[in-house]
């Protein structure tokens, strides 16, 4: 009896610590979009896609060599555009963030080097760099999750405001008909 003392309590130890071995952190849920976060992103992504739409006027300038429009388009246009993809790449997911920053810094990078060469009027590196950054922007846009496009307030207003010019303009012209045969009399 002395002896299975010992050998039981080896065995308890045993088995305690492969219980607690095995036993580790149960596994989380990997984080994902929250709709509050993908409508952040969604409002933080307009000023990337407008600069994309918006990308192929800097193209012209350069490929007219139009060095004042070109420096104009980069300052004004694209000047915030470092601001605004730092904010985008902040609201991804944090394993999502570091490779759309690294992207946006290339990003960076070529707008600098266009910025020189439209100093400098220098066309085939301002074209060449002008290449890299319609490549970078939409690698970058390929990394930012799709969202529902929020509604554009000001295209529906022009929608509601062009429907209610055409009820204007028949009110108008059924004016000037009515009052049109009068003139005619009077003549």
């Amino acid at each position: 009896m002395k002896i299975f003392r010992p050998i039981l309590s080896l065995i308890l130890v045993l088995a305690t610590t492969l219980l607690v071995s095995c036993g580790g952190p149960s596994a989380s849920a990997p984080p994902t979009y929250t709709p509050e976060k993908l409508q952040k992103i969604s409002t933080y992504r307009i000023p990337l896609d407008v600069a994309r739409q918006r990308i192929p006027e800097l193209g012209q300038y350069i490929t007219n060599e139009d060095w004042v429009n070109a420096d104009n388009f980069l300052h004004g246009p694209l000047g915030l555009i470092r601001r605004d993809l730092t904010y985008l790449s902040n609201a991804l997911l944090p394993d999502e963030q570091k490779p759309a920053l690294d992207v946006a810094k290339d990003i960076f990078k070529h707008i600098e080097n266009i910025d020189a060469a439209v100093d400098e009027k220098n066309y085939r590196v301002a074209i060449n760099q002008y290449k890299e950054v319609v490549s970078d922007l939409d690698s970058y846009s390929s990394l930012i999750p799709e969202t529902k496009k929020p509604v554009d307030q000001a295209a529906k207003a022009m929608e509601e405001a062009e429907v209610i010019f055409e009820g204007v303009k028949a009110e108008i012209e059924d004016t000037i008909e009515q009052i049109s045969p009068e003139f005619d009399d009077n003549a």
